[in-house]
């Protein structure tokens, strides 16, 4: 793992084990996977193999939603988008 660091790249790193439950720093971890699982989504829909739905025709395109540690996935109803779906616990995993 590296992370950035104002702007320049730290050492790499290879985390050893986890953040005890209601460490201050767990907020931030959290946030930072979300953001990273956000920018694969984003990436995903914009390669045009997720397809996310729109509420109205004119209305801007709506991929997933984040609210405290909660997710919600849109995709539109077909079985191509299923299988978009369907990969999710795997980037659960690598999370």
């Amino acid at each position: 793992m590296q992370l950035l660091w104002n702007g320049d790249k730290a050492e790499v790193f290879n985390p050893s084990r986890g953040v005890r439950q209601g460490d201050p720093l767990s907020p931030y971890l959290f946030v930072l996977c979300m953001e990273k699982l956000s920018h694969l989504i984003q990436a995903v829909v914009h390669d045009g193999h997720w397809k996310p739905i729109r509420l109205i025709r004119t209305g801007p395109p709506i991929s997933h939603l984040f609210f405290a540690d909660d997710i919600i996935l849109f995709a539109e109803a077909s079985m191509d988008q299923v299988s978009m779906i369907t990969i999710m616990p795997s980037v659960q995993v690598l999370a």
